[in-house]
């Protein structure tokens, strides 16, 4: 009698195991949305995007520059078009405008790109390289994430 009740306790308590394990399983391979506690890492907070309908942004650049302090520069550039014909030309040769301004920053001397009027300097130059290069209204340029290391 005693071994009877032990076997259908030991048989209950597999199977509320198995239970519990398929249940876990599906939770697990669930495919949607939600997600369990233990997934619920914070997310970075998206970068805030432009308003100007005449902005375009560049990619990521990082280049070896020419500078006695500084070897690498990584910047994150943005034009403000003159007009949306500008930004559309703009975007549909991307590449070569990209391919420019990289083997200036590269070839440029880049002293004093660590103070606010290097920079505005720099804006200048890559609105006027644009304009002679390309044709293009630039109406500002915007350097987004301006970093110089050694």
């Amino acid at each position: 009698m005693f071994n009877e009740r032990l076997l259908k306790i030991s048989l209950a308590f597999i199977a509320l195991l198995i239970l519990f394990g398929i249940f876990m399983l599906n939770y697990a391979l669930k495919d949607d949305d939600s997600r369990s506690s233990y997934e619920n890492i914070p997310q970075q907070k998206s970068a805030k995007r432009s308003t100007n309908a005449n902005e375009v942004s560049l990619d990521t650049i990082y280049i070896n520059i020419k500078s006695p302090k500084f070897k690498i520069l990584k910047a994150d550039i943005a034009l403000e078009m003159k007009s949306a014909e500008s930004k559309k030309a703009l975007q549909g040769n991307m590449q070569n405008v990209r391919n420019v301004m990289l083997r200036y920053l590269n070839e440029m001397e880049a002293k004093g790109l660590e103070t606010n009027e290097g920079k505005d300097r720099l804006k200048e130059e890559l609105i006027t390289l644009l304009e002679e290069n390309f044709g293009y209204d630039v109406e500002r340029i915007y350097l987004k994430n301006f970093i110089l290391s050694p």
